[in-house]
């Protein structure tokens, strides 16, 4: 604790004394919008808390295609890539140390979940006008699962690219070394006087590049594609209404050779595995319909809108293995066989927002509505063939298939959410916020969960609800210092995998079970801060603290009567992280700016 206080003074002393030293600085002109922070859109100067953003111009220049790169600068926060199934991928991000505290959005729309074996990288970033990154709870804003914070992608509209009457048509092609991409871009806007449209498609083709010959492992080798399409019409049907249909769709498919499989198994049946190869497809469909409002002389709203979206995400992984199979012992010839496994993850996401804005002399307030409705499904297939009699066996390494490690789902989530924010003179301003969420976690039992669920658990549905705060206050200290303070809560209740996990296998001795007493997670968060610029950059400082109550986690309790080691999400009584984070931006020249950025943190 002492040494985080260390270097927070001494950043303080080195940023106080850079600042007082300038006398000279540069106004910030067009300044950016960040809207993630508290839902009503602010200048990045005067927002309170941290907020990280990245422009379209970033996403090009850095040659930024997936979360990890996205995140790679941003101190506090990180992606790494996970390797399941032969497969690497991005599954989620830490951010100021919580793993999976964040909440994704893409224009305001939740995207689906990540589970093991899939990645988080679904939303293609040349569709992207820019990344907004909240570090710390966004519950308030947002709802369920944001204990740790938000990322909003933020796609492009046909008014970013062209004025009034004129066209806009770009066609370029490109391709990285790293991992032998090929891409082509159409993009292609337009606005008129009371329309505006906007079509734009991405292919990507990409295979693994090869591992150095002084590796002493096999690499496995892929190749696959991605076509994106981003469509949308904008219609201004008087002065005070406009109507926005958006059309925003994904397909990627990847072939590997997972030579990482390769090789003997001695254990639950010894087999030795000549060959195998995994065939992956995946698809996201959103498309959402919005109605944007300004009535005249209004005494409850300025502007508002009304949203209905829907969003399909489906993803399956095929492997098919070749191998010997010592079913009689090592002592006995062995059989051939063909080992295939058939997993998907699918979700169906609905939901309806209202929202409206409202200026009243120094308050500017947003409130509104969200219900969402999301199913979820996981269903596993595995089969063995005999390739000399051709018979199939569903019964694999100590599991039966068709199974579910839990049941089918469905979360509602339904909300209302207020934010203020209040200018209590030139300098100042105060924030507050809250939501309130009722949430609800309902089960469908089918045969193939029965199948998974051998020792018969029994589950149950969730219902759960909570009431989220946020406050801050922002001062400035002079044009070019400014000083924030925030005070936020986060919540995440227990989902399908953590409520409901079933999972049985006899071969390898364990099991899983569900925990009817789980309850639902809530965090505290604690943040002072300083960010200020000078006539050649600009720099940001902060020290965070975060208490995270009743935190899940799984982990063997103890032993079954019949000898398997239990294992079982549990609410643990606390979890505290406190840390401090640094960035400053230095620009050198018109062409050429220098970032540095860190970050110091500690948990128990």
């Amino acid at each position: 604790m002492s040494k985080l206080y260390r270097v927070f003074s001494y950043f303080l002393l080195f940023a106080f004394a850079a600042i007082w030293a300038d006398e000279d600085h540069i106004e910030t002109v067009d300044e950016e919008l960040i809207v993630i922070s508290s839902r009503i859109p602010t200048v990045a100067s005067e927002v309170i808390g941290s907020v990280d953003s990245i422009s379209s111009q970033d996403l090009d220049l850095k040659m930024i295609d997936g979360l990890a790169e996205l995140v790679r600068f941003i101190p506090g926060v990180s992606a790494h890539k996970e390797n399941q199934y032969g497969r690497s991928f991005t599954e989620d991000i830490h951010i100021r140390g919580i793993h999976g505290g964040a909440i994704f959005l893409i224009d305001g729309q939740r995207i689906s979940d990540s589970y093991t074996g899939y990645g988080r990288d679904i939303v293609d970033t040349d569709l992207l006008k820019k990344v907004e990154i909240m570090k710390g709870p966004s519950s308030v804003e947002y709802g369920s699962d944001g204990l740790a914070g938000a990322i909003s992608y933020v796609t492009k509209d046909p008014s970013d690219l062209v004025e009034g009457g004129d066209r806009y048509l770009s066609i370029n092609a490109s391709m990285q070394q790293s991992n032998k991409q090929e891409k082509v871009n159409f993009l292609t806007a337009t606005v008129g006087e009371n329309i505006e449209g906007l079509l734009q498609l991405v292919y990507r083709g990409l295979s693994e590049t090869k591992i150095h010959d002084g590796f002493s492992l096999d690499a496995n080798p892929f190749e696959g594609n991605q076509k994106s399409l981003l469509a949308k019409t904008i219609f201004h049907s008087s002065e005070t209404t406009i109507f926005s249909l958006v059309a925003d769709m994904q397909e990627w498919d990847g072939d590997w050779i997972v030579n990482t499989e390769k090789g003997f198994v001695y254990f639950p049946t010894p087999r030795a595995v000549s060959s195998s190869i995994g065939e992956d497809r995946g698809s996201r469909e959103r498309i959402s319909f919005k109605i944007d409002l300004s009535p005249k002389n209004s005494s409850l709203i300025d502007t508002g809108s009304f949203t209905i979206h829907t969003q399909d995400t489906e993803q399956r992984q095929l492997t098919v293995q070749q191998q010997v199979s010592f079913f009689n012992g090592m002592q006995v010839a062995p059989t051939p066989t063909m080992r295939t496994s058939d997993f998907e993850f699918n979700q169906s996401l609905k939901g309806v927002t209202l929202q409206a804005y409202k200026t009243l002399t120094n308050h500017q307030m947003v409130y509104g509505l969200d219900y969402e409705r999301t199913e979820t499904t996981r269903p596993r297939m595995r089969a063995e063939t005999n390739l000399i009699t051709g018979t199939v066996s569903f019964a694999v390494d100590g599991e039966n298939y068709p199974n579910k490690t839990f049941p089918d789902s469905e979360s509602v989530r339904k909300a209302f959410f207020f934010n203020n924010r209040i200018n209590l003179s030139n300098s100042q301003v105060l924030s507050l916020g809250f939501r309130y969420d009722n949430y609800e976690l309902n089960t469908s039992i089918d045969s193939y969960f029965l199948n998974g669920n051998a020792l018969g658990y029994q589950i149950k549905d969730v219902g759960d609800s909570e009431t989220s705060l946020k406050v801050g206050y922002l001062y400035d200290i002079s044009p070019d210092l400014t000083f924030y303070s925030q005070y936020s809560e986060g919540f995440r209740a227990p989902d399908y995998e953590s409520a409901n996990t079933v999972f049985t296998n006899f071969a390898f001795r364990y099991t899983v079970r569900p925990n009817p007493d789980l309850k639902s997670e809530t965090s505290k968060s604690y943040e002072l801060g300083l960010r200020g610029q000078q006539d050649n950059g600009e720099w940001e400082l902060a020290f965070y603290k975060n208490k995270v109550k009743d935190f899940i986690n799984a982990e063997a309790i103890g032993f079954s009567p019949l000898g398997l080691v239990i294992y079982q999400y549990d609410n643990h009584e606390g979890v505290e992280i406190e840390g401090i984070e640094f960035g400053y931006d230095r620009y050198i020249s018109e062409n050429l700016s220098a970032k540095f950025a860190g970050s110091i943190g500690s948990g128990k």
